[in-house]
Protein backbone atom coordinates (compact mmCIF):
# COMPACT_ATOMS: atom_id res chain seq x y z
CA UNK A 1 0.00 0.00 0.00
CA UNK A 2 2.87 2.37 0.81
CA UNK A 3 4.27 1.73 -2.64
CA UNK A 4 0.89 2.55 -4.24
CA UNK A 5 0.86 5.83 -2.34
CA UNK A 6 4.32 6.67 -3.64
CA UNK A 7 3.17 5.94 -7.21
CA UNK A 8 0.20 8.28 -6.76
CA UNK A 9 2.51 11.01 -5.49
CA UNK A 10 4.83 10.48 -8.45
CA UNK A 11 1.89 10.58 -10.87
CA UNK A 12 0.66 13.83 -9.31
CA UNK A 13 4.15 15.33 -9.50
CA UNK A 14 4.36 14.47 -13.21
CA UNK A 15 0.87 15.87 -13.81
CA UNK A 16 1.96 19.09 -12.11
CA UNK A 17 4.96 19.28 -14.42
CA UNK A 18 2.71 18.76 -17.45
CA UNK A 19 0.41 21.54 -16.24
CA UNK A 20 3.38 23.82 -15.76
CA UNK A 21 4.59 23.06 -19.27
CA UNK A 22 1.21 23.63 -20.90
CA UNK A 23 0.82 26.91 -19.07
CA UNK A 24 4.27 28.08 -20.17
CA UNK A 25 3.75 27.06 -23.79
CA UNK A 26 0.27 28.51 -24.10
CA UNK A 27 1.30 31.79 -22.49
CA UNK A 28 4.47 32.03 -24.57
CA UNK A 29 6.60 32.19 -21.46
CA UNK A 30 10.21 33.36 -21.43
CA UNK A 31 12.19 30.87 -23.40
CA UNK A 32 13.93 28.72 -20.79
CA UNK A 33 15.79 31.72 -19.40
CA UNK A 34 18.39 31.38 -22.15
CA UNK A 35 20.48 34.43 -22.91
CA UNK A 36 21.94 33.08 -26.13
CA UNK A 37 20.46 31.58 -29.26
CA UNK A 38 21.17 27.90 -29.74
CA UNK A 39 21.74 26.77 -33.35
CA UNK A 40 18.63 25.28 -34.94
CA UNK A 41 20.30 21.97 -35.78
CA UNK A 42 21.22 21.35 -32.14
CA UNK A 43 17.84 22.37 -30.75
CA UNK A 44 15.96 20.29 -33.29
CA UNK A 45 18.08 17.23 -32.50
CA UNK A 46 17.53 17.69 -28.74
CA UNK A 47 13.79 18.17 -29.27
CA UNK A 48 13.39 14.99 -31.31
CA UNK A 49 15.52 13.05 -28.82
CA UNK A 50 13.35 13.98 -25.84
CA UNK A 51 10.21 13.24 -27.87
CA UNK A 52 11.57 9.73 -28.46
CA UNK A 53 12.26 9.35 -24.74
CA UNK A 54 8.68 10.31 -23.86
CA UNK A 55 7.45 7.77 -26.41
CA UNK A 56 9.54 5.05 -24.77
CA UNK A 57 8.77 6.00 -21.18
CA UNK A 58 5.02 6.17 -21.79
CA UNK A 59 5.31 2.57 -23.00
CA UNK A 60 7.33 1.57 -19.92
CA UNK A 61 4.75 3.20 -17.70
CA UNK A 62 1.94 1.22 -19.32
CA UNK A 63 3.88 -2.01 -18.83
CA UNK A 64 4.42 -1.07 -15.16
CA UNK A 65 0.90 0.00 -14.13
CA UNK A 66 -1.35 -0.15 -17.18
CA UNK A 67 -0.82 -3.82 -17.85
CA UNK A 68 -2.07 -6.51 -15.48
CA UNK A 69 -0.71 -7.42 -13.03
CA UNK A 70 0.80 -4.00 -12.18
CA UNK A 71 4.34 -3.61 -10.86
CA UNK A 72 4.38 -0.34 -8.89
CA UNK A 73 8.06 -0.67 -8.03
CA UNK A 74 8.91 -0.32 -11.73
CA UNK A 75 6.63 2.70 -12.11
CA UNK A 76 8.46 4.93 -9.61
CA UNK A 77 11.76 5.37 -11.48
CA UNK A 78 9.87 5.54 -14.78
CA UNK A 79 7.69 8.40 -13.52
CA UNK A 80 10.69 10.24 -12.10
CA UNK A 81 12.44 10.12 -15.49
CA UNK A 82 9.23 10.89 -17.39
CA UNK A 83 8.69 14.03 -15.31
CA UNK A 84 12.21 15.18 -16.18
CA UNK A 85 11.63 14.48 -19.88
CA UNK A 86 8.42 16.53 -19.78
CA UNK A 87 10.38 19.44 -18.32
CA UNK A 88 13.05 19.06 -20.98
CA UNK A 89 10.43 18.90 -23.74
CA UNK A 90 8.72 22.19 -23.01
CA UNK A 91 12.02 23.85 -22.09
CA UNK A 92 13.41 22.85 -25.47
CA UNK A 93 10.26 24.00 -27.29
CA UNK A 94 10.49 27.39 -25.55
CA UNK A 95 14.13 27.70 -26.60
CA UNK A 96 13.14 28.08 -30.27
CA UNK A 97 13.15 31.76 -31.19
CA UNK A 98 12.05 34.07 -33.97
CA UNK A 99 15.51 33.79 -35.48
CA UNK A 100 14.76 30.11 -36.15
CA UNK A 101 11.57 31.14 -37.96
CA UNK A 102 8.15 31.98 -36.49
CA UNK A 103 6.49 29.15 -38.40
CA UNK A 104 9.13 26.67 -37.27
CA UNK A 105 8.82 27.88 -33.67
CA UNK A 106 5.03 27.54 -33.79
CA UNK A 107 5.27 24.02 -35.21
CA UNK A 108 7.65 22.90 -32.45
CA UNK A 109 5.46 24.37 -29.73
CA UNK A 110 2.28 22.88 -31.17
CA UNK A 111 3.98 19.50 -31.23
CA UNK A 112 5.04 19.83 -27.58
CA UNK A 113 1.53 20.89 -26.55
CA UNK A 114 -0.01 17.95 -28.43
CA UNK A 115 2.25 15.50 -26.59
CA UNK A 116 1.52 16.97 -23.17
CA UNK A 117 -2.21 17.12 -23.87
CA UNK A 118 -2.10 13.42 -24.86
CA UNK A 119 -0.02 12.47 -21.81
CA UNK A 120 -2.25 14.22 -19.27
CA UNK A 121 -5.38 12.00 -19.50
CA UNK A 122 -3.27 8.84 -19.36
CA UNK A 123 -1.75 9.83 -16.03
CA UNK A 124 -5.18 10.86 -14.77
CA UNK A 125 -6.44 7.37 -15.61
CA UNK A 126 -3.58 5.87 -13.62
CA UNK A 127 -4.37 8.23 -10.73
CA UNK A 128 -7.91 6.85 -10.73
CA UNK A 129 -6.51 3.32 -10.50
CA UNK A 130 -7.56 2.35 -14.01
CA UNK A 131 -5.68 0.04 -16.37
CA UNK A 132 -6.25 -2.22 -19.35
CA UNK A 133 -7.48 -1.39 -22.83
CA UNK A 134 -8.40 2.24 -22.15
CA UNK A 135 -4.92 3.10 -20.89
CA UNK A 136 -3.45 1.22 -23.83
CA UNK A 137 -5.45 3.40 -26.25
CA UNK A 138 -4.33 6.54 -24.45
CA UNK A 139 -0.72 5.34 -24.64
CA UNK A 140 -1.20 4.82 -28.38
CA UNK A 141 -2.46 8.43 -28.64
CA UNK A 142 0.80 9.61 -27.05
CA UNK A 143 2.77 7.53 -29.53
CA UNK A 144 0.84 9.12 -32.38
CA UNK A 145 1.63 12.63 -31.12
CA UNK A 146 5.29 11.71 -30.69
CA UNK A 147 5.51 10.26 -34.20
CA UNK A 148 4.11 13.48 -35.60
CA UNK A 149 6.54 15.58 -33.54
CA UNK A 150 9.50 13.53 -34.76
CA UNK A 151 8.64 14.75 -38.26
CA UNK A 152 9.44 18.30 -37.19
CA UNK A 153 10.46 20.45 -40.14
CA UNK A 154 14.15 20.67 -40.94
CA UNK A 155 14.15 24.45 -41.10
CA UNK A 156 12.04 27.59 -41.51
CA UNK A 157 11.52 27.01 -45.23
CA UNK A 158 10.03 23.56 -44.71
CA UNK A 159 7.82 24.80 -41.85
CA UNK A 160 6.43 27.57 -44.07
CA UNK A 161 5.86 25.08 -46.92
CA UNK A 162 3.72 22.90 -44.63
CA UNK A 163 1.53 25.87 -43.73
CA UNK A 164 1.44 26.97 -47.36
CA UNK A 165 0.02 23.62 -48.43
CA UNK A 166 -2.70 23.83 -45.77
CA UNK A 167 -3.73 27.23 -47.13
CA UNK A 168 -3.74 25.81 -50.67
CA UNK A 169 -6.40 23.34 -49.57
CA UNK A 170 -8.47 26.20 -48.14
CA UNK A 171 -8.39 27.96 -51.51
CA UNK A 172 -9.29 24.74 -53.31
CA UNK A 173 -12.32 24.40 -51.04
CA UNK A 174 -13.34 27.95 -51.97
CA UNK A 175 -13.02 27.09 -55.68
CA UNK A 176 -15.12 23.98 -55.18
CA UNK A 177 -17.82 26.00 -53.46
CA UNK A 178 -17.92 28.56 -56.30
CA UNK A 179 -18.06 25.82 -58.94
CA UNK A 180 -21.00 24.25 -57.12
CA UNK A 181 -22.84 27.56 -57.42
CA UNK A 182 -22.58 27.26 -61.18
CA UNK A 183 -23.52 23.59 -61.21
CA UNK A 184 -25.83 22.94 -58.26
CA UNK A 185 -26.67 19.31 -57.62
CA UNK A 186 -29.75 18.40 -55.69
CA UNK A 187 -29.61 15.11 -53.81
CA UNK A 188 -31.43 12.30 -55.57
CA UNK A 189 -34.77 11.13 -54.26
CA UNK A 190 -35.74 7.54 -53.61
CA UNK A 191 -38.51 6.94 -56.13
CA UNK A 192 -39.74 3.83 -54.36
CA UNK A 193 -40.36 5.50 -50.99
CA UNK A 194 -42.44 8.64 -50.61
CA UNK A 195 -42.90 10.16 -47.17
CA UNK A 196 -44.19 13.56 -48.24
CA UNK A 197 -40.82 15.34 -48.00
CA UNK A 198 -40.40 15.45 -51.80
CA UNK A 199 -43.39 17.72 -52.17
CA UNK A 200 -42.18 20.02 -49.41
CA UNK A 201 -38.65 20.23 -50.87
CA UNK A 202 -39.98 20.90 -54.36
CA UNK A 203 -42.15 23.67 -52.93
CA UNK A 204 -39.14 25.28 -51.24
CA UNK A 205 -37.09 25.02 -54.43
CA UNK A 206 -39.75 26.94 -56.32
CA UNK A 207 -39.20 29.93 -54.00
CA UNK A 208 -35.38 29.90 -54.29
CA UNK A 209 -33.71 32.81 -56.07
CA UNK A 210 -32.76 31.67 -59.55
CA UNK A 211 -29.34 32.17 -61.05
CA UNK A 212 -29.58 34.96 -63.62
CA UNK A 213 -27.19 35.35 -66.54
CA UNK A 214 -25.71 38.40 -64.82
CA UNK A 215 -25.09 36.39 -61.65
CA UNK A 216 -23.68 33.49 -63.63
CA UNK A 217 -21.27 35.79 -65.47
CA UNK A 218 -20.02 37.29 -62.19
CA UNK A 219 -19.52 33.85 -60.61
CA UNK A 220 -17.63 32.62 -63.69
CA UNK A 221 -15.30 35.63 -63.48
CA UNK A 222 -14.63 34.93 -59.80
CA UNK A 223 -13.86 31.33 -60.74
CA UNK A 224 -11.20 32.55 -63.19
CA UNK A 225 -9.68 34.78 -60.49
CA UNK A 226 -9.49 31.92 -58.00
CA UNK A 227 -8.01 29.52 -60.56
CA UNK A 228 -5.29 32.03 -61.41
CA UNK A 229 -4.72 32.75 -57.73
CA UNK A 230 -4.09 29.05 -57.06
CA UNK A 231 -1.73 28.94 -60.04
CA UNK A 232 0.11 32.01 -58.74
CA UNK A 233 0.58 30.42 -55.32
CA UNK A 234 1.92 27.25 -56.94
CA UNK A 235 4.46 29.36 -58.80
CA UNK A 236 5.55 31.03 -55.54
CA UNK A 237 6.00 27.60 -54.03
CA UNK A 238 8.14 26.53 -56.97
CA UNK A 239 10.16 29.71 -57.40
CA UNK A 240 10.55 30.94 -53.83
CA UNK A 241 9.69 28.22 -51.31
CA UNK A 242 11.17 25.09 -52.87
CA UNK A 243 14.59 23.73 -51.91
CA UNK A 244 15.76 24.68 -55.43
CA UNK A 245 14.47 28.26 -55.18
CA UNK A 246 15.82 30.75 -57.70
CA UNK A 247 16.06 33.60 -55.19
CA UNK A 248 17.98 34.20 -51.99
CA UNK A 249 15.68 34.33 -48.99
CA UNK A 250 16.16 34.59 -45.24
CA UNK A 251 14.13 33.25 -42.33
CA UNK A 252 12.31 36.53 -41.72
CA UNK A 253 11.24 36.79 -45.36
CA UNK A 254 9.87 33.24 -45.35
CA UNK A 255 7.63 34.16 -42.43
CA UNK A 256 6.67 37.48 -44.02
CA UNK A 257 5.61 35.81 -47.26
CA UNK A 258 3.44 33.33 -45.35
CA UNK A 259 1.84 36.08 -43.25
CA UNK A 260 1.10 38.26 -46.26
CA UNK A 261 -0.33 35.32 -48.18
CA UNK A 262 -2.70 34.67 -45.29
CA UNK A 263 -4.03 38.21 -45.40
CA UNK A 264 -6.06 37.45 -48.52
CA UNK A 265 -7.51 34.12 -47.30
CA UNK A 266 -10.35 35.84 -45.35
CA UNK A 267 -10.89 38.18 -48.31
CA UNK A 268 -11.42 35.14 -50.55
CA UNK A 269 -13.92 33.79 -48.01
CA UNK A 270 -15.78 37.11 -48.12
CA UNK A 271 -15.80 37.04 -51.92
CA UNK A 272 -17.34 33.56 -51.91
CA UNK A 273 -19.91 34.69 -49.35
CA UNK A 274 -20.71 37.71 -51.52
CA UNK A 275 -21.80 35.37 -54.33
CA UNK A 276 -24.97 34.35 -52.50
CA UNK A 277 -27.85 35.20 -54.81
CA UNK A 278 -28.56 37.79 -55.88
CA UNK A 279 -24.89 38.76 -56.33
CA UNK A 280 -24.08 42.22 -54.98
CA UNK A 281 -21.73 43.47 -57.71
CA UNK A 282 -20.65 46.67 -55.94
CA UNK A 283 -19.64 44.76 -52.82
CA UNK A 284 -17.97 42.10 -54.95
CA UNK A 285 -15.88 44.70 -56.79
CA UNK A 286 -14.74 46.24 -53.50
CA UNK A 287 -13.65 42.86 -52.19
CA UNK A 288 -11.84 42.03 -55.42
CA UNK A 289 -9.99 45.36 -55.23
CA UNK A 290 -8.97 44.53 -51.64
CA UNK A 291 -7.72 41.15 -52.85
CA UNK A 292 -5.68 42.87 -55.55
CA UNK A 293 -4.04 45.19 -53.00
CA UNK A 294 -3.23 42.24 -50.76
CA UNK A 295 -1.68 40.34 -53.67
CA UNK A 296 0.51 43.30 -54.62
CA UNK A 297 1.81 43.49 -51.04
CA UNK A 298 2.70 39.82 -51.16
CA UNK A 299 4.34 40.13 -54.57
CA UNK A 300 6.43 43.12 -53.48
CA UNK A 301 7.76 41.15 -50.51
CA UNK A 302 9.22 38.43 -52.75
CA UNK A 303 12.99 38.87 -53.26
CA UNK A 304 14.11 39.38 -56.83
CA UNK A 305 17.84 38.66 -56.43
CA UNK A 306 18.92 35.36 -58.04
CA UNK A 307 20.65 32.82 -55.84
CA UNK A 308 23.92 32.76 -57.77
CA UNK A 309 25.93 34.36 -60.51
CA UNK A 310 24.99 31.76 -63.13
CA UNK A 311 21.30 32.58 -62.69
CA UNK A 312 22.15 36.28 -62.98
CA UNK A 313 23.98 35.60 -66.25
CA UNK A 314 20.99 33.64 -67.53
CA UNK A 315 18.80 36.66 -66.87
CA UNK A 316 21.25 38.94 -68.62
CA UNK A 317 21.13 36.63 -71.62
CA UNK A 318 17.42 37.37 -71.96
CA UNK A 319 18.35 40.78 -73.34
CA UNK A 320 20.50 39.16 -76.01
CA UNK A 321 18.25 39.10 -79.10
CA UNK A 322 20.71 36.80 -80.83
CA UNK A 323 19.40 34.03 -78.56
CA UNK A 324 15.72 33.61 -79.37
CA UNK A 325 13.19 31.59 -77.35
CA UNK A 326 14.97 32.05 -74.02
CA UNK A 327 12.76 30.59 -71.25
CA UNK A 328 11.36 33.01 -68.68
CA UNK A 329 12.84 32.89 -65.19
CA UNK A 330 10.63 31.83 -62.31
CA UNK A 331 10.33 35.44 -61.14
CA UNK A 332 9.24 36.55 -64.63
CA UNK A 333 6.63 33.77 -64.71
CA UNK A 334 5.44 34.90 -61.29
CA UNK A 335 4.99 38.46 -62.53
CA UNK A 336 3.12 37.18 -65.57
CA UNK A 337 0.75 35.16 -63.40
CA UNK A 338 0.10 38.17 -61.16
CA UNK A 339 -0.68 40.25 -64.26
CA UNK A 340 -3.16 37.55 -65.34
CA UNK A 341 -4.92 37.69 -61.95
CA UNK A 342 -5.16 41.48 -62.01
CA UNK A 343 -6.48 41.41 -65.58
CA UNK A 344 -9.20 38.92 -64.62
CA UNK A 345 -10.11 41.16 -61.65
CA UNK A 346 -10.55 44.13 -63.95
CA UNK A 347 -13.12 42.11 -65.91
CA UNK A 348 -15.45 41.85 -62.91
Amino acid sequence: MAEDSKVRDALQSTLNEIGKGLDALQKDAARSGLTETIPLEILRKDFISVVSLIYNYSTRLWIAIGKQPPTPSAALPTLKDLSQHVSTLYGCALAFRDVHGKSFMSEARRSAVDILVALQPLLQEYMAGKSGDNTMRKTAAIHESCDKARNLSLDAREAVCKEWKVDNETLKDAMKEVNEMLNPERPGHDEEISDGWDELLDGEAAHEVELTEKDRAAIKKVTVVLERLVSYRKQIQKTVLSSAAQVEIDVTTYDQILELSREFIPIVDDIVGCLDLPVELDELKQLVEALGRSLRKLHNAIPRAPTNVSVQMDRLDLSDHSKPDQPLSGIDVLQSKLDDILASMQAI
